[in-house]
């Protein structure tokens, strides 16, 4: 963030001072979600230097992969976000660097199941975000982050959602990884997919009668998680060593 920082702080007289500041505040909206996926996800007190080399150079993975690894509406969201900062003047470089930190917040996802399961951080990237597309968990997290902001407790209710459905995400990835053998990851997402077919069709059933619904609420949505996060009990045992 230091260098991203400097980054900013560079364009003083070559963009307005309010890009300069909705730049900054998308730095320090993917470290406050940083810090609070680390605090909880990671029982304090915990050793600093160990948690950033336990992270560091799978995360380092992720952000150069990106955005090669997105597709579908993630990628349709990178696109959107990197042409509005070019076209305030930001610069190419920084402009995709600041389009790619909402898919980078996965990143500390990403990493953990790659090493739980001892699989390859690309590989692992790759099947997160090609599942995220599939099941139609990018659009629900964008239907979550849209939710009204009222008062401090539906603030909190939005936010414990939203951090349920990544871990559901993470869950279902780590899933694929141990259930699937060898191959690319469309082809250990397409095996896990067809072993888990009626629970694969139930979630999208019940995910499209609420899309079809055009009225996203807290209810609706929390049914909507729940119904991604019964993906992974209803997950078969591993077949693969």
């Amino acid at each position: 963030m230091r260098g991203f920082w400097a980054q900013v702080e560079r364009l003083d007289g070559q963009v307005s001072v309010a890009t300069q500041i909705s730049l900054l505040l998308e730095g320090r909206k993917l470290t406050e979600r940083a810090v609070r996926w680390l605090l909880q996800n990671r029982r304090p007190p915990f050793d600093i230097q160990a948690t950033i080399d336990f992270f560091a150079d799978g995360v380092r993975a992720v952000g150069a992969s990106l955005p090669g690894l997105l597709t579908g509406r993630d990628l349709a969201t990178f696109t959107e976000r990197q042409e509005a900062a070019v076209a305030r003047e930001v610069p190419a470089e920084l402009a995709e660097r600041v389009a790619a930190m909402v898919p980078a917040y996965s990143a500390f996802d990403i990493v953990n199941v790659a090493m739980d399961t001892g699989s390859d951080v690309a590989q692992t990237a790759g099947i997160y975000f090609n599942l995220g597309g599939r099941l139609q968990i990018t659009r629900l997290r964008d239907q979550i982050v849209a939710l009204p902001r009222d008062d401090r407790w539906i603030t909190m209710a939005r936010g414990a959602l939203r951090d349920d459905l990544y871990a559901a995400h993470a869950a279902l990835v780590c899933d694929v990884l141990k259930t699937s053998g060898p191959g690319t990851a469309d082809q250990r997402l397409a095996e896990w997919a067809q072993r888990n077919e009626q629970a694969v069709q139930r979630t999208s059933k019940i995910l499209t009668e609420i899309w079809e619904t055009e009225r996203s609420s807290l209810a609706t949505l929390s049914v909507a998680v729940r119904a991604v996060r019964s993906l992974v009990a209803s997950g078969a045992p591993p077949v693969h060593s």
